[in-house]
């Protein structure tokens, strides 16, 4: 089974308009008969490598004595090395359903995603005086910011650092929250 994942990320990412389940086992040495025995279709596969590959930050989340702002910069620098790391696979597996509707359908990879960014998020908020009432939208913010493709356009395009890049988002996510928040206030 990680060979069959790890073939499918190789395939997303040197042509990923033509990953199939067929060529995916090709790569993995095996057959296709043999890769639908461990997952019932494409879209099953590529979320089963999303959540793979998103694990270990996961763990790095639960694991880290960091709290407040400090522990949401840690994690955001995993987050952009994790994606210049894999680039274009990373890219691949976002789903074209929104991130608050796949939340609340629980959706497997947005409940990693969860698991990864609430507590830092939490500490954010608690760092930037705001309720933690804002962490659904915290979180759905956090997502745009923090998308893959862009990421790798600041990298690619603008030439960023991966620290400037974590810097730009922090500063962009922070002020995101604190115009949210005062909208709230002003609309009750």
């Amino acid at each position: 089974m990680k060979s069959l994942m790890r073939a499918v990320g190789e395939e997303i990412a040197q042509n990923p308009a033509n990953v199939t389940m067929q060529s995916a086992a090709a790569r993995a040495g095996i057959g296709t008969a043999t890769a639908y025995r461990y997952f019932s279709s494409l879209d099953e596969l590529l979320e089963a490598y999303t959540i793979n590959t998103t694990e270990e930050l996961r763990d790095f989340v639960h694991g880290c004595p960091l709290t407040g702002s400090e522990l949401y910069n840690a994690v955001l620098s995993r987050w952009i090395t994790l994606v210049l790391e894999h680039g274009k696979v990373m890219v691949q597996l976002r789903s074209r359903s929104g991130y608050l509707q796949r939340m609340d359908q629980g959706d497997p990879v947005i409940a990693t995603s969860r698991a990864i960014w609430e507590q830092p998020l939490r500490g954010l908020l608690q760092d930037l005086g705001l309720p933690e009432t804002l962490l659904r939208q915290a979180l759905f913010l956090n997502n745009a910011l923090s998308d893959p493709r862009e990421i790798l356009d600041l990298s690619e395009t603008e030439k960023l650092e991966p620290e400037q890049i974590g810097k730009q988002l922090l500063e962009a996510l922070s002020g995101s929250l604190q115009g949210w928040a005062d909208a709230r206030r002003r609309t009750g």
